[in-house]
């Protein structure tokens, strides 16, 4: 695949995410529906791969603290932030953040 392809294809994989969720606005309301579950779901979803990405620092062949290091902070803030805050995506964003800043931190 292209790198034009990959740009198109995450383009509309984000217009979806946006726009399904209008279509069937009202069982998403209510609650109902497959639909929903996906969307309650995603957040969650986020997160974890989030910390799956974080992780492949450890599993090269010769891993380093700072990885673990990294991870820890990172999956703190989330778990601080979703503690104090029921917001996922919020908490997705500051982990991230605090993962990149003990990154670029804890650089060589």
């Amino acid at each position: 695949m292209t790198w034009w392809g990959i740009v198109i294809a995450a383009g509309a994989g984000t217009f979806l995410i946006r726009y399904l969720p209008l279509l069937s606005g009202t069982r998403l309301a209510r609650g109902e529906g497959r639909l929903s579950r996906f969307l309650g779901a995603l957040g969650l979803a986020a997160i974890a791969a989030l910390i799956v990405l974080s992780m492949s620092d450890l599993w090269w062949q010769a891993p380093h603290w700072r990885g673990g290091v990294r991870l820890g902070l990172g999956a703190t803030a989330v778990l601080l932030v979703q503690r104090l805050t029921p917001n996922v995506g919020l908490a997705t964003l500051v982990g991230a953040g605090v993962y990149g800043a003990a990154g670029w931190v804890l650089a060589d």
